[in-house]
């Protein structure tokens, strides 16, 4: 027996070794875990690519999708897949296909995202398929195992490229678009997308009048070359496609993003990694064990206890109609937390911060009212959008991004925040040189649309801010004229990482030299007033009040940041002296009486309305000035209730109403925001966890970001070193959660008709400081 093994062919033997991993793979995933409850099913296979269900590694993601009458899909991602302009474009789609075919119109068909192993189960007439992407290295396995023998092709699929997304304000045309190069080498299929010797980061330099930049910054986007490379052991390549007869299939879909002149370059960096031996077991092991830790560091569970037991956490896999319509409304926004969570771990472990306006995860869309760019007419009132195209194009959004990242300080996912802060604060250089060229002083500004180039083309109309004298802001500029928060922001961000992770080299290394140059360009930048305090003019309230004065947003953002960091001790005894001055010039947050009480205002003076943003809750998050935990819960509850923007576009997209509702304590407003807000799906794809589009994109995740964090705020906060446990709570929702504090603190706790059950704390030195509320009676959510 043992010289017929030696003798077999290595093909066979590689059969043998599938066929024996697969038996193992597919018999199930073992004992169900706590997030198999939220896993999103559906019934039957798709009708389009607006069908597609998520899944990624981190670094490469895919949209899943299994068409009725036809074959599996994969729409593919990959984190820094950039063009010569910065939009993020997919690298590539294959088919893979069965005879006979098992996704034929009433055979048995269920398709699972399993939350838990963070893979796609496929089970379709007798044939089950998992597929999934490594958590530890780029490449995608596409798993098939039957109870007969089946015809399998494989072949990537290609469409025509556009040169950029239609948002975008800056661009550089060609008469020739540039399109996919395809090739076969021994026995694989590559495929890859050259941007070549293209892009607009020089441009964007001399726009800004810093071209020493060119020399002294790397281009992000020159030379990137991204794509991948399709190979199965058991599928012989012929005809263009891999085919193959049998029970058992491991196909694999290598992925490579590099900026390099050369394809050839490309081409053997990828086939070297896709060589790389590949134990298909261990590593499945390997992927399970990463996504198990991951889903040990925090969890939140939630249900509503006034439903019978069968009514609760029951979940429909889909919302045609833009409304999820579940009856539990704790299940409801536990699931989308979860399963935000889940997304966030798919496409925030490459180098690049996860966009807002779909992430990895766009794809084509419906569209009834009007044609999409590059759509494709359906019927008299239909298009299908592009592969490539995504709303509001390259951009960074800073007022979306932020709601992406800070959520996972509680949920233990600080590692996840590297490529957001990486991101910031590589372009630091850029941004300083700018600074410097237009206005003349040092420091550096972040505004709103921070390209991967440093610049901000699409911040307002020319992509610079006016240079308008203190008292003559008319409020004829933009929506980013005189917008600097998103620095503050940053700093602040930063900081509670450091609070949360006690990494001293980041707040080194990192924090402080960011902080430094932010906090400088607000003390170069404006005037003092006649009693020697800063006097913030010209500004604005966000996008909101576009002539104000002292706006909110950035006092509270500067008394914040600088206390912060003279508490923790952070930076040079110079450091600290320079910020001991500043604070002391900065002015209070202003407030203002409102039939008779005490309210936060937008600033100490504001006019203009243009947006939706309420400013003057900055100072309650995510400046915390005021709150609960502050003593001034009155002040925040009356300012809500006066709030310039109520639930604005229906309770989504970056509102932030729940949190602040959060923050003053009330449980019955949280919840039923919430509530409304995870009502919301799309009209436009299958998955019922997108979102949905206006003002932003589908998929839309700061939606459900600022969602998480209003949720977390609910079970905790944090003040002057307490505590506060349940400060926001409904009654009727149980609870089992896990979640994450400053100091490298852990809390637990159950919530089970109305009453904490238990709680625990981690240290437990840190038991004396925790504050417990009770669960409030609230109104049932509609």
């Amino acid at each position: 027996m043992e010289e017929m093994i030696v003798l077999l062919p290595i093909r066979v033997l590689s059969r043998l070794l599938v066929l024996l991993m697969l038996v193992s793979l597919l018999a199930g995933s073992g004992q169900a875990g706590p997030m198999e409850r939220y896993n999103v099913v559906w019934e039957s296979p798709s009708k389009d690519a607006t069908g597609q269900m998520p899944l990624g590694s981190g670094d490469i993601a895919a949209g899943v999708y299994a068409i009725e009458n036809d074959a599996l899909y994969l729409l593919l991602s990959k984190n820094d897949a950039f063009t010569y302009n910065g939009d993020l474009f997919k690298t590539g789609r294959v088919r893979v296909s069965l005879s006979p075919n098992p996704f034929v119109t009433a055979r048995p068909f269920r398709q699972t995202l399993d939350l838990e192993t963070g893979s796609i189960r496929i089970e379709a007439d007798g044939i089950r398929i998992r597929v999934w992407a490594d958590a530890n290295r780029p490449v995608y396995h596409v798993q098939i195992k039957s109870p007969r023998h089946v015809s399998v092709s494989a072949a990537p699929e290609f469409w025509t490229r556009i040169d950029d997304c239609k948002h975008n304000t800056s661009r550089a045309p060609i008469d020739k678009v540039t399109q996919d190069v395809r090739l076969e080498r021994d026995g694989s299929i590559l495929w890859y997308y050259a941007v070549g010797d293209r892009s607009v980061f020089a441009d964007d330099m001399k726009y800004y009048d810093v071209e020493h930049m060119i020399s002294e910054f790397p281009d992000p986007y020159r030379f990137n070359t991204f794509g991948n490379l399709l190979e199965s052991p058991g599928l012989e390549l012929e005809d263009g496609a891999l085919r193959g007869t049998g029970k058992t299939f491991d196909i694999r879909i290598h992925a490579l993003a590099k900026q390099t002149p050369e394809a050839s370059e490309w081409i053997e960096t990828l086939e070297r990694q896709a060589a790389r031996p590949i134990d298909v077991s261990q590593d499945w092991q390997s992927h399970r064990r990463w996504w198990s830790a991951f889903w040990d560091r925090s969890w939140i569970i939630a249900s509503d206890n006034t439903l019978p037991s069968g009514q609760r956490e029951q979940f429909s896999g889909e919302a045609p109609t833009g409304r999820r319509m579940e009856n539990d409304g704790g299940a409801l926004a536990a699931q989308s937390y979860n399963v935000f969570r889940f997304l966030m771990a798919c496409q925030s472990r490459g180098r690049i911060q996860t966009k807002f306006n779909g992430g990895l995860f766009t794809q084509p869309l419906y569209s009834t009212r009007r044609p999409r760019h590059h759509a494709v007419k359906l019927g008299d009132s239909l298009w299908l959008g592009h592969e490539d195209e995504r709303d509001w194009g390259r951009r960074f959004t800073f007022q979306n991004q932020r709601l992406l990242y800070w959520p996972l300080l509680m949920s233990g996912d600080g590692d996840l925040m590297k490529p957001f802060f990486d991101y910031y604060w590589n372009l630091l250089p850029v941004r300083k040189a700018i600074t410097k060229a237009w206005f003349g002083h040092e420091g550096a500004y972040y505004r709103e649309n921070i390209e991967p180039t440093g610049a901000e083309r699409d911040c307002g109309r020319t992509g610079k801010p006016p240079k308008t004298e203190p008292g003559q802001n008319k409020g004829d500029g933009y929506y980013h004229s005189y917008y600097f928060t998103s620095g503050l922001e940053t700093v602040a961000m930063m900081i509670e990482y450091v609070k949360y992770s006690g990494d001293e080299p980041f707040r080194d290394t990192v924090l402080v030299p960011f902080a430094r140059e932010v906090l400088l360009f607000f003390d170069k930048h404006y005037e003092r007033d006649a009693n020697g305090k800063l006097r913030l003019d010209p500004a604005m309230v966000l996008e909101t009040w576009w002539i104000a004065v002292n706006p909110a947003p950035d006092v509270a953002g500067l008394l914040h940041c600088l206390d912060e960091l003279l508490e923790m001790q952070a930076g040079s005894a110079q450091d600290r002296r320079q910020w001991r001055r500043f604070r002391a010039e900065i002015p209070s947050v202003h407030l203002h009486e409102i039939e008779g009480r005490t309210a936060i205002a937008p600033a100490m003076s504001w006019s203009k309305k243009r947006n939706s943003e309420n400013g003057l809750l900055y100072p309650v998050f995510p400046f915390p000035r005021f709150g609960l935990g502050l003593g001034s819960k009155d002040i925040v509850e009356w300012t809500m209730r006066h709030r310039t923007n109520k639930n604005a576009f229906g309770y989504k997209c970056w509102t932030q109403d729940q949190v602040h509702w959060a923050y003053a304590g009330n449980a019955a407003e949280a919840k039923d925001g919430l509530v409304h807000r995870f009502r919301h799906a799309s009209k436009q794809c299958r998955f019922p966890l997108y979102g949905s589009a206006g003002p932003d994109s589908c998929p839309d995740f700061d939606h459900f970001g600022s969602g998480s964090t209003a949720l977390q705020r609910m079970l905790v906060q944090e003040a002057q070193g307490k505590i506060l446990l349940l400060p926001a709570w409904p009654a009727d929702w149980d609870v089992d959660f896990k979640l994450h504090l400053s100091r490298k603190t852990t809390i637990q706790g159950q919530v089970k008709d109305g009453k904490l059950v238990s709680w625990d704390v981690r240290p437990a030195s840190r038991k004396k400081d925790v504050v417990v509320y009770s669960p409030q009676p609230v109104p049932k959510s509609q």
